[in-house]
Formats: C-alpha cells, sequence, structure tokens
C-alpha cells in the first residue's frame, strides 16, 4: 500500500460563456459559502432599494441614475473579488449588469450549492455515532 493520500477539494467548475470559459465554486471553504450568501443578500436588499428609490420616470432625474450605477459598479467588484477577477466579464460580456443580472446570475448558482449540501450531508452520514469499530 502506498503512503499516499487525496482529499477531494470541492471546487465545482461552472461554465458561463459560449467561449467555454468558467467560474469556480470552492464548495468546501466554508469561508466562500458564507461570504457568498452575505453577498446574494446584500444584492437583493439593493435591488429593492434601488426600485424603490427610482421614480418612474426618470427625465431630469440623472443623480438617481447614477446612484444606481454606483451600486452596480460596487456589486461588480465585489462579484469579481469573491469569485475571481474578470468574473463578470464572462458572465454577462463588456458591460456594467444591472442589478436584475446579479440577481438572475446569484439565483441561478443556488442550485449548485443546494447539490453540494446534499451530498455533503449524505457522504457525513457514513461517519454517524452509532458507527463503531475496530480501526484493526
Amino acid at each position: 500500500m502506498e503512503n499516499k493520500i487525496r482529499v477531494a477539494s470541492g471546487v465545482k467548475k461552472i461554465e458561463v460563456n459560449d467561449d467555454g470559459e468558467f467560474i469556480s465554486l470552492p464548495f468546501a471553504d466554508d469561508n466562500f459559502v458564507v461570504r457568498f450568501y452575505r453577498l446574494m443578500d446584500g444584492i437583493g436588499e439593493r435591488a429593492k432599494e434601488i426600485g424603490s428609490e427610482i421614480p418612474e420616470d426618470i427625465t431630469g432625474k440623472i443623480e438617481a441614475v447614477e446612484k444606481v450605477v454606483a451600486v452596480e459598479k460596487e456589486t461588480k467588484r465585489e462579484v469579481d473579488e469573491l469569485f475571481g477577477d474578470g468574473t463578470c466579464r464572462k458572465v454577462f460580456g463588456d458591460i456594467l449588469p444591472s442589478m436584475d443580472l446579479f440577481v438572475e446570475f446569484f439565483g441561478s448558482l443556488l442550485p449548485f450549492f443546494e447539490e453540494y449540501k446534499q451530498d455533503r450531508m449524505r457522504r457525513m452520514g457514513k461517519y454517524g455515532a452509532e458507527r463503531t469499530g475496530s480501526s484493526l
């Protein structure tokens, strides 16, 4: 028997555009998972705020539009920081994504998180307290 082990990294690669580019989701990094959910919650709150602050007729309301753009730029920076530099370009192209696109992006990722969680629970189940025995 060789004296080697390999532990699965828990990283899932997700293709995000027609050019075959991908982002990585390091599910086994609990810090990443917490940061993902915090950012997702923040995006949802920002989207609600923007929706309530923008008048239906934005003619002559450039300040309101500039405020939205500032929030979207900050969100883009945070997404690139969490998933890696260039993520927004890969996912959305060379635009400043609107808040609804960020909401859609995070919603599209949630099933991958749920799948990993279920798989993790299944794997951890085999190490329950009812399992006893010798290491020999």
